[in-house]
């Protein structure tokens, strides 16, 4: 897949994933945050410049869609790394 293709699916998969865990009530930067700090091991702002998307690497940019994919399917996995992902902010 280009890169073109996996930023295109970056948007598309945090739209769709509101949408399928509606008792969450996360917005699609909520994903966002959660599976770029994931990717990064740490806030993803202390390692990435903004847009985020637009500065991770290749292999970055496939981890995140894969997450992305996963967290469709494995709810308790989402609920894991955001988890993590505050516990990086230090909530």
């Amino acid at each position: 897949m280009s890169i073109k293709n996996l930023e295109k699916r970056y948007f598309e998969l945090a739209n769709e994933l509101p949408t399928i865990h509606k008792d969450l009530n996360f917005k699609n930067h909520c994903y966002w945050r959660i599976v770029l700090d994931k990717v990064t091991a740490d806030k993803w702002s202390n390692r990435l410049d903004t847009p985020a998307y637009k500065n991770l690497n290749a292999i970055q940019l496939k981890q995140v869609i894969e997450r992305l994919e996963l967290y469709k399917i494995d709810k308790e996995q989402l609920l894991i790394d955001n988890l993590q992902s505050l516990a990086y902010r230090k909530f």
